[in-house]
């Protein structure tokens, strides 16, 4: 089976990613699709949409669906893409708790930046048709 399914669909994913970063203000990411070991076989017990490295620049998204390997919706692609970029913007904090002190990933000043940013790339020209309401 070939590595990339649809070319068109990937190369729309990064233009549009391109859009998102620079809409947001945040130049210099790479996207990278997720590659899975096996393709719609077998039992899919990862449900990552996506995952970022804090000290390197990039951000790898899944692409497909994990067991058609249907090509995504580009709202929830876009919502990734948000989701993403949010941990560059509000980074992991930690928390103190009774005698631990843990590292809190998703905090609640992270997820209103999330929103911060789907609002921003809804009002953009070119990706705000694409959010299904």
């Amino acid at each position: 089976m070939a590595d990339i399914i649809d070319p068109r669909h990937e190369a729309l994913c990064e233009h549009l990613f391109r859009r998102a970063s620079s809409v947001l203000d945040m130049p210099g990411f790479e996207m990278k699709p997720l590659r899975r070991r096996v393709r719609g076989r077998g039992k899919l017990r990862s449900y990552a949409l996506g995952y970022t490295k804090l000290g390197v620049k990039s951000i790898t998204i899944d692409l497909y669906t994990p067991r058609t390997m249907k090509p995504r919706k580009m709202d929830a692609i876009l919502r990734v893409i948000c989701h993403e970029l949010a941990h560059h913007q509000q980074p992991p904090r930690i928390v103190r708790s009774w005698f631990r002190a843990v590292r809190m990933i998703h905090h609640p000043t992270f997820w209103g930046q999330v929103k911060k940013n789907v609002e921003t790339l809804k009002k953009d020209e070119m990706l705000g048709p694409l959010f299904v309401e």
